[in-house]
């Protein structure tokens, strides 16, 4: 069935019809000349009447910002996406300038015109007003950040008298001493994981946090988790192995922020669920124009029918949870979505009550 454009084809009915749907409506010919619309297009836009801009190029009206600020061109608009190759774009979330100069957000989607033959005659632009999901989601970002950064820099400041207290630099600690303290400083170190995760999960739908890859000595950033986690391990009975060669660099494309919350990830969880007088085995290889980051650990391992669970947001196995009652469920999920950012992949092998590799693969600079 073919759809003409001329506005003598669009009854009074249909115009009725389209003027009582909430989302803007536009519809444009092959060139994105606008040939009709809907009452919530027109308010949306900032106009008084159709008139304003039927008859006009969709993208003079339709003035979209990307997330850099900067104005979408012609090449880049779903609009001429959706002519060029004939087929319906989806959800693209973008920021317009109305008439007045004032911004809105909104989700456009865009689906070709054809005629019985085929042929691109033009397309139907949907328009929904997101502005308020936008602002809740805002809402939501910065009551978290303030959260978090509010407990953490208390909780910060007693971990650290209570790692220096167990370092027994101030003086020897005697068995019971040393007891009550290491069950102190595990709880304050998984309460201080639980914010950091609230905090980062927080930040990872936030178009700002957008990762700044660049040089990174991918050895700098693990010595650094495992001094931070040297204390934390002790307390757990266990040893962190990191197995590198002397004077050997490997170099990634990474954000030195994102990377070091990745592996502190890892390294934590090898740390959290292994087997008492066991070793966290850390590696380093080249493969390819890749490097290959790994961490073992010998401990309950992930049961084989939860295993496609493991990267979900929220999911703790419930071996996990007899073992550590407290958790958010979110470290593996970050992990996950930090490394995509990052342009790498992440895998693990696991076999229960025996032994857990997590792998990840990162660009080699």
């Amino acid at each position: 069935m073919s759809l003409k454009l001329s506005d003598s084809t669009i009854s009074k009915d249909v115009q009725t019809f389209m003027n009582a749907i909430g989302d803007g409506i536009l519809i444009v010919d092959k060139s994105g000349v606008i040939t009709k619309t809907n009452k919530a297009a027109w308010e949306m836009l900032g106009y008084k009447n159709a008139k304003q801009i039927e008859g006009k190029g969709a993208l003079d009206l339709l003035k979209a910002v990307n997330n850099l600020g900067k104005l979408v061109t012609k090449k880049n608009a779903a609009l001429f996406q959706s002519i060029k190759e004939g087929k319906k774009i989806n959800n693209v979330i973008r920021q317009f300038l109305r008439a007045d100069k004032k911004r809105f957000w909104s989700s456009i989607t865009t689906t070709p015109i054809k005629n019985k033959a085929g042929t691109i005659k033009g397309a139907v632009i949907v328009i929904r007003d997101i502005t308020e999901e936008k602002q809740a989601e805002e809402y939501r970002i910065n009551f978290a950040d303030i959260a978090s950064h509010s407990l953490r820099t208390p909780l910060g400041n007693v971990l650290w008298a209570n790692e220096y207290i167990l370092s027994e630099k101030p003086g020897r600690l005697n068995k019971i001493q040393k007891e009550y303290l290491g069950e102190s400083y595990k709880t304050l170190k998984s309460m201080n994981t639980m914010v950091n995760d609230l905090l980062s999960v927080s930040r990872l739908p936030d178009r700002r946090s957008k990762p700044a890859l660049k040089k990174v000595r991918l050895e700098d950033s693990v010595d650094r988790v495992i001094e931070s986690y040297d204390t934390y391990a002790k307390a757990q009975n266990l040893k962190i192995v990191f197995e590198k060669k002397k004077n050997k660099s490997h170099f990634i494309k990474a954000d030195p922020k994102y990377l070091f919350i990745i592996i502190q990830n890892l390294i934590e969880n090898a740390v959290r669920y292994a087997f008492d007088k066991t070793d966290v085995v850390i590696k380093i290889k080249k493969d390819g124009k890749h490097i290959v980051f790994s961490c073992t650990n010998k401990g309950m391992g992930i049961p084989k029918d939860k295993q496609k669970f493991i990267f979900a947001k929220f999911f703790r196995a419930e071996n996990a949870m007899k073992k550590q009652g407290n958790g958010t469920g979110l470290g593996l999920y970050i992990t996950y979505e930090m490394i995509r950012l990052n342009g790498g992949k992440i895998w693990f092998e696991s076999t229960e009550n025996k032994e857990t590799t997590f792998f990840i693969q990162f660009n080699a600079y």
